[in-house]
């Protein structure tokens, strides 16, 4: 029989981050079409944990190891380099003059400018 208290320990706790992301994914839809690749991104994340998820699920119910959990991170950090476009869309800094964004925009608005940078809204336009 093989070790799996780790891999049980997973399926309690990444729950957690799971639910957290989800939520913010929900926060992020009040920003609409101005936060729309950075809601891709939380989703992303979160569909990736959930796939961790059930891989530590699925270990003690069929007798594997918690050695083979190295795998997914491993997995996990090839994602994100192959899909950085996706995974890493956050600046600290505005896009245009380099100011310091504020903690709301580096995480729901897709321009990465500040607010004297971004250019300015059409009539009309709700969002």
């Amino acid at each position: 029989m093989h070790d799996t208290t780790l891999s049980q320990l997973l399926t309690k706790v990444l729950l957690i981050p799971i639910v957290a992301l989800w939520a913010f994914h929900l926060y992020q839809r009040r920003y609409r079409e101005a936060a729309a690749r950075k809601r891709i991104t939380t989703f992303s994340y979160t569909v990736m944990l959930l796939v961790a998820w059930c891989a530590a699920s699925l270990f003690p119910r069929y007798g594997i190891g918690d050695a083979w959990l190295l795998v997914l991170p491993l997995m996990a950090a090839a994602v994100v380099a192959w899909q950085r476009r996706i995974f890493l869309p956050y600046r600290l800094h505005c896009a245009q003059c380099g100011k310091p964004l504020g903690l709301g925009r580096i995480l729901s608005i897709d321009a990465n400018t500040c607010e004297a940078c971004e250019p300015p809204q059409k009539e009309g336009d709700t969002t």
